[in-house]
């Protein structure tokens, strides 16, 4: 190969190697957002539920 050549691949490569990382970006951006509402709705219902067993306790405690 000519050093033309060389170059020329080399600029559609970054090119390619440019979007395909833009792509990766946004889905692991995607499963990072949903994992985010995941744990925080896990995390929301333990505390409800630990509220709701402190409530019931503290009636038969009383």
């Amino acid at each position: 190969m000519t050093e033309e050549t060389e170059a020329e691949n080399l600029e559609v490569h970054v090119a390619v190697c440019s979007e395909r990382y833009k792509s990766l970006s946004q889905r692991l951006d995607r499963i990072e957002h949903a994992l985010w509402w995941m744990l925080t709705t896990i995390i929301m219902a333990m505390g409800g539920m630990l509220f709701e067993m402190f409530i019931l306790i503290g009636k038969k405690v009383i």
